[in-house]
């Protein structure tokens, strides 16, 4: 009686879940991925800021499991030129996240090439991503959070500390869950509690027509 109870239980819990997996997997072909807004710091114009994922480079939301890239169109307002580095090896683009959704790896094999800075004159535009050569951002929890891009960059050619500047932008970042995922491990509270509503609803009919 004992194991049949318990497998009721894990049959409509996994009933009433993969119910709800089945929706969001529906509705996941609709996302659309919003720029960022755009900001202005400083010189620094945030024209546009989005998430490119997946093994074709796709610009949408990263999925659990997947590595993602962060990348911002920049453009300089400023009256003189600024320097940065391109994203080649170096890259004056890097991210903040919350390390609940997205892990930052190191370690990885890094490109040696030497990193120059280059000009962005007034009113030119150019675009940057993180990160940078020997570190990767992998998303690793299903959710909405938020992820602030900082562009790094200097006021004149020269590596001196005193010319360098940072501007930041914050957007928001949502991480869907994987194909492949389980709904076990991000069983939704709502999921669960209708579950065991649904099971002892049956455990209780059940009892009733045995002793009637």
């Amino acid at each position: 009686m004992r194991q049949s109870s318990l497998l009721i239980v894990i049959l409509a819990t996994l009933f009433i879940a993969s119910l709800n997996v089945g929706l969001a997997d529906t509705n996941r072909g609709l996302t659309i991925v919003p720029a960022a807004n755009s900001l202005v710091v400083g010189p620094i114009h945030f024209v546009e800021i989005f998430f490119v994922a997946g093994r074709n480079s796709e610009r949408r939301w990263p999925r659990v499991g997947e590595e993602l890239i962060v990348k911002a169109e920049i453009r300089n307002i400023g009256p003189v030129a600024i320097y940065y580095f391109p994203t080649l090896c170096d890259s004056s683009l890097s991210a903040v996240f919350d390390p609940s959704y997205v892990r930052v790896e190191s370690g990885r094999p890094r490109c040696l090439a030497a990193s120059m800075l280059t000009a962005l004159n007034p009113g030119e535009e150019t675009t940057v991503w993180a990160p940078e050569s020997g570190t990767a951002y992998v998303a690793i929890r299903s959710g909405s959070t938020t992820v602030t891009a900082i562009f790094s960059y200097n006021t004149d050619a020269s590596f001196d500390p005193s010319t360098r500047a940072k501007a930041r932008s914050t957007v928001p970042l949502t991480v869907e869950a994987g194909p492949t995922s389980l709904p076990i491990p991000g069983l939704p509270i709502e999921s669960v509690a209708l579950g065991f509503v649904l099971a002892l609803g049956i455990l209780l009919y059940r009892r009733r027509t045995k002793t009637s």
